[in-house]
């Protein structure tokens, strides 16, 4: 599996004025291809041109081939990298680019630019092309494109610079098949130099892996390499064996549970969880103390059926020596289920008794995804999600429905957060091809969901939710990762057999992650992901906000991708 990571932090001049003979800024056409297969496939093979010309000219400083993907009439708009304004920060040095302040270039100005910014770097580590408008000629021999273009490196003292912008680009078809670009205009964009990189890859140095051998890593990418399978696995941070030092306890589900001890040195030391049947180990951990005796009890998502019955265990700690309670957390299931999908639990106590009780988020059982039933942006066929109440001496029922929390989404997680400040615990169900749900705690533990509210008015395909006062302003603020599709906002501009309520919920789908900020402790939820810029997080799964600089306020790290074919030129899944 291949995780990227997403932070949120001289030339030749034509003057032209907008409107003038360079024609900016670029207008998109008022007639074009609204065929979406046509469109689609003639945009697949601009993308594939440019890849094999600009972006591998860019990437190999082959600056021949990155000339061969402009036509000779080229103008554009491309930010040199002293161009744009500074933007203050103490780690980085960050420039903004108004596009109202970049010169027009020529084909070799553009090429000199192109130059300035990457030259520097050792290598062209990314370089990318991500089309999200495509609009046809009618003629089918030029196109509007609205794109994202990336570029990042490092030079010879380890500094990282990365280059985003979003620009409009006008392409013409040339001969033997290849597109070029012949106006390109950068419409929003930044540059951000990290002159002292923070972090540093100590992985296998400090021991942090599986120690899998060449064989099985290449049975690993064979099976990834199918595009069928997703490896289900986490990570937790916890302080095992309480010597004040963070150790991790890593997981793939059926395969491995993996306790790295920190050794105080700097390093991890391998020890065995005390779970001896592989087929019990989850997708996730829960490692909290559920009886008050102040040790902490291993909670594991995995599930054994029999009957009509299906039940979770519970390792608790017992005279220094740990022991299973294999049937803990017992709960009802239905005939014939017997693959029932969690991806995540939560411990709060809901009922105000002193005691953590246990939510499970139920994503999907053997029976789910059916043809004729599933439903990508409602999604309802998923697994029934789990309420565990605790009674105290590890002594649960399970009691979601007699509490009110009822539905089968693909829940993919959880978080318990008081959303309206009246002192009780509410829950928040972030659910894949879906709406979310806020459960509103009624101060008993008995819950109500609620159907308004702004996390939940929008279809999603949510993965992460990560909650703080990110800025200081004594306002909660929740992050939540979802998935950005340029394809989608292309196809969606074109489909004109999409309803309008359809074509709206496909509109907020397709634009990505989210965040809410409250204002004030009993004000309302308002969304102002697009205003901040945080909303591109590509396919995203986990998100947090945490203190990256150490300056006092909290940045947003995204994890996201997929799984990575093993031929560079396949398309990931």
């Amino acid at each position: 599996m291949c995780l990227a990571a997403l932070l949120y932090l001289t030339a030749a001049r034509v003057e032209a004025q907008p409107g003038g003979e360079a024609g900016f800024p670029l207008i998109p056409p008022a007639r074009h291809v609204t065929d979406v297969d046509v469109s689609e496939e003639t945009q697949s093979a601009v993308a594939g041109s440019l890849k094999q010309t600009f972006i591998a000219g860019l990437r190999r400083f082959d600056w021949e081939l990155a000339a061969s993907a402009l036509t000779d009439d080229f103008r554009g708009r491309f930010p040199g990298p002293a161009d744009g304004r500074a933007v203050a920060d103490e780690l980085l040095d960050i420039r903004r680019y108004p596009p109202d302040e970049l010169a027009v270039l020529d084909r070799d100005g553009m090429l000199a630019v192109l130059r300035a910014n990457v030259e520097p770097w050792v290598a062209v580590d990314r370089a990318s092309w991500h089309a999200f408008e495509f609009l046809l000629a009618p003629g089918g021999d030029a196109a509007f494109v609205r794109t994202h273009l990336q570029f990042g490196g490092a030079d010879r003292q380890r500094a990282r610079t990365v280059l985003e912008v979003t620009a409009a680009a006008e392409v013409v078809k040339a001969d033997a098949g290849a597109w070029r670009i012949r106006r390109l205009d950068v419409t929003d964009g930044f540059r951000a130099h990290n002159p002292a990189p923070p972090f540093q890859d100590i992985t296998d140095a400090v021991g942090l892996h599986f120690n899998r051998s060449p064989e099985n890593d290449e049975l690993r990418q064979a099976v990834a390499d199918t595009g069928m399978s997703l490896i289900d696995s986490a990570l937790s941070v916890v302080d095992w064996n309480r010597d004040g030092y963070w150790d991790i306890v890593a997981t793939e589900v059926a395969r491995h549970s993996i306790l790295f001890a920190n050794d105080g040195r700097g390093g991890f030391v391998r020890e065995p969880l005390p779970v001896g049947d592989n087929r019990l180990v989850p997708s996730q951990y829960l490692f909290v103390d559920l009886d008050g005796d102040g040790l902490e009890e291993i909670v594991g998502s995995r599930m054994t059926y029999r009957d009509a019955e299906a039940w979770m265990g519970i390792h608790t700690r017992r005279g220094g020596e740990w022991v299973y309670l294999p049937r803990a957390l017992a709960f009802d299931n239905p005939p014939g289920v017997r693959r029932n999908e969690a991806q995540f639990m939560a411990a709060g106590d809901v009922n105000g008794d002193g005691r953590l009780d246990i939510f499970l988020g139920g994503y999907q059982t053997n029976r789910s995804g059916s043809p004729g039933v599933f439903n990508r942006v409602d999604a309802n066929d998923g697994a029934d999600n789990l309420l565990f109440v605790n009674h105290g001496g590890l002594h649960f029922t399970e009691e979601s429905d007699a509490r009110g929390i009822t539905g089968t989404r693909y829940t993919y997680v959880a978080q318990f957060f008081d959303f309206d400040a009246d002192g009780d615990l509410d829950l928040f169900e972030g659910n894949d091809f879906g709406r979310n749900v806020v459960w509103d705690n009624r101060g008993d533990g008995a819950f109500r969901a609620l159907d308004d509210h702004p996390l939940t008015r929008d279809t999603g395909n949510t993965m992460g939710v990560t909650v703080a006062d990110w800025d200081n302003s004594g306002e909660w603020s929740i992050y939540l990762s979802n998935m950005y599709s340029h394809a989608g906002h292309r196809v969606v501009r074109l489909s004109d057999s999409v309803g309008e309520e359809m074509r709206a919920q496909l509109e907020v789908l397709m634009r990505g992650n989210q965040l809410f900020t409250r204002a004030g402790e009993r004000g309302a939820w308002s969304e102002r992901t697009a205003a901040l810029g945080v909303n591109e997080g590509g396919w995203a799964w986990g998100s947090l906000f945490y203190d990256l600089d150490n300056d006092g306020d909290k940045e947003i790290f995204v994890t996201n991708g997929n799984t990575s074919h093993e031929d560079p030129e396949a398309p990931d899944f």
